[in-house]
């Protein structure tokens, strides 16, 4: 069963206000190639410019989720490159997690609102953690066997329900 991971208002803002940030700063650096008279140095730093924020956009979207797929023995998370996929076999724990978990919660190496919110996060009470989400409500915990917390957000929190009602039906 599939279910949708839509942006929250933030995330929309986030993403919407650093690609025209992007756009505006990229074409002045592409408006100034023609006028630094040949100086290989300008050139070098304009074309630098162009292509680390076309990089930093793409990059985001590629890895950022865009929905969540339940199937028969695991739990996919859909992006546009390299879908993480869990074995529904390998989920110890599902449930939501409360406001008060998140608190105190640290990117450490991750996206925070550039199409959502991705990577390696850690929170005083929850611990390291790996999120795969979109909003910041209808936030699902899943602890692994390895002992990986991972953090969804779909947009219908049935898909727990979904989920449990699988691992109870292979028991």
């Amino acid at each position: 069963m599939k279910y949708k991971a839509s942006l929250d208002t933030l995330a929309k803002i986030i993403t919407w206000g650093t690609v025209i940030l992007f756009l505006v700063l990229g074409y002045r650096s592409a408006v100034s190639l023609p006028v630094t008279q040949g100086d290989p140095a300008a050139i070098f730093v304009h074309i630098c410019t162009l292509l680390l924020f076309t990089s930093i956009i793409i990059g985001c979207y590629l890895f950022a989720p865009q929905g969540y797929i339940v199937g028969a023995a695991t739990l996919t998370i859909v992006r546009p490159v390299k879908g993480k996929r869990i074995k529904l076999a390998d989920i110890k724990e599902i449930r939501t997690v409360t406001e008060g978990e998140m608190t105190w919660t640290m990117r450490t190496f991750g996206v925070g609102g550039l199409f959502g919110y991705y990577g390696k996060f850690y929170s005083s009470k929850i611990g390291r953690m790996t999120f795969y989400a979109t909003q910041k409500k209808n936030r699902i915990l899943i602890i692994t066997s390895q002992g990986q917390n991972i953090i969804i957000t779909p947009d219908d929190l049935n898909m727990i329900e979904k989920v449990k009602e699988i691992l109870a039906a292979k028991s």
